[in-house]
């Protein structure tokens, strides 16, 4: 009995978690077990058990927010956003709220796991709360159409979602028959992804494959295993991403993309103006976004530089067509493989 006093005391005294940047659980890294939907695999991870085991819903969400890096906790971040501006996004003008549609509820499940009350809480007072909805709100927007487009009327059928995070596209949107779908992304993601949507049917054909941005060459090579047709046109979603990645890390991921698909193949990026990692920096809670944060201009001359014929939609364009304040923040890149 005294040594389990003794345990419920240190337990108490223990420090209060920081909100972000909380060390992931190396234990846990490699767990990840496969979702439902039809045909879903993983490749390069762990399984069985250790899936089943994050299936639990007994687990807290503070124990699963224990376990993510800090890049995959802003991805849970990016996940509350998106469920702050579904169903109720509204922009200056009246009659303008029918041009965003976001209808996610798929993403609250994800949340009830990752992410502890006291956290969301805290998240939603921030001071940049509204503008951040209101990126994540036209950026899903265009991105969804964009793909949407590409697919029904091109037929391009086969995607990769590059640092995937805990995107619903595979649920939530109305594919083509026949779509197949790659995500990428960390172990953790995926056995926490697989662990709240896991029991529920996908809107097309959606395989996991565990991997970063830094070795996409080597991640792409081994898509082969569960589909993917290099020889075919391919859809690209890089969403979120370049921001965290050093400019020449970024030359080469695209260049990665670019070397393992065919000609035709499109590609929807988007890109941040620095403007937003400083006020992230002074007002809100992300820390990790890189120094070398380049104007979206250099960045499409690196993705021109890589092999597409690419094109960038302003932040100015975008506040005019939904009518809202974006602070010139986001930008959008549409491409095309030479």
């Amino acid at each position: 009995m005294r040594m389990q006093r003794r345990q419920q005391q240190q337990q108490q005294q223990q420090p209060p978690r920081p909100l972000i940047g909380a060390p992931a659980r190396p234990d846990m890294a490699d767990n990840a077990g496969g979702g439902g939907g039809r045909g879903e695999g993983l490749l390069g991870g762990g399984g069985g058990g250790g899936g089943r085991l994050l299936r639990d819903g007994a687990i807290p969400p503070e124990r699963v927010w224990a376990m993510f890096n800090p890049v995959e906790s802003e991805a849970v971040v990016n996940a509350l956003r998106r469920w702050q501006c579904s169903f109720g996004f509204r922009s200056r003008r009246i009659h303008a709220a029918a041009a965003i549609a976001i209808t996610d509820p798929y993403v609250r499940l994800i949340l009830d796991r990752c992410l502890p009350p006291g956290v969301e809480r805290a998240l939603c007072s921030e001071p940049l709360d509204a503008l951040l909805n209101a990126v994540i709100a036209v950026r899903t927007c265009v991105i969804d159409e964009s793909l949407l487009r590409w697919a029904h009327q091109d037929g391009v059928l086969q995607l990769i979602n590059v640092a995937s995070g805990f995107d619903t596209r595979a649920w939530r949107l109305r594919w083509p028959a026949h779509m197949r779908m790659y995500e990428i992304d960390s172990a953790t993601v995926h056995a926490q992804k697989a662990a709240a949507l896991g029991d529920i049917d996908t809107a097309c054909s959606r395989s996991a494959l565990v991997g970063g941005v830094w070795d996409l060459g080597d991640t792409l090579r081994r898509l082969a295993a569960v589909g993917y047709d290099p020889g075919r046109p391919t859809l690209w979603l890089v969403e979120d991403v370049v921001e965290y990645m050093l400019p020449a890390a970024a030359s080469q991921l695209f260049a990665a993309m670019a070397a393992h698909c065919a000609p035709g193949s499109r590609l929807v990026a988007s890109l941040s103006d620095v403007k937003l990692r400083d006020l992230l920096r002074r007002y809100g809670h992300t820390t990790h976004l890189v120094e070398e944060f380049e104007p979206p201009g250099i960045v499409l001359n690196r993705i021109t530089a890589a092999g597409w014929h690419a094109e960038v939609i302003l932040s100015g364009q975008l506040e005019d067509r939904f009518d809202v304040d974006l602070h010139n923040c986001l930008y959008l890149v549409h491409g095309t493989r030479l």
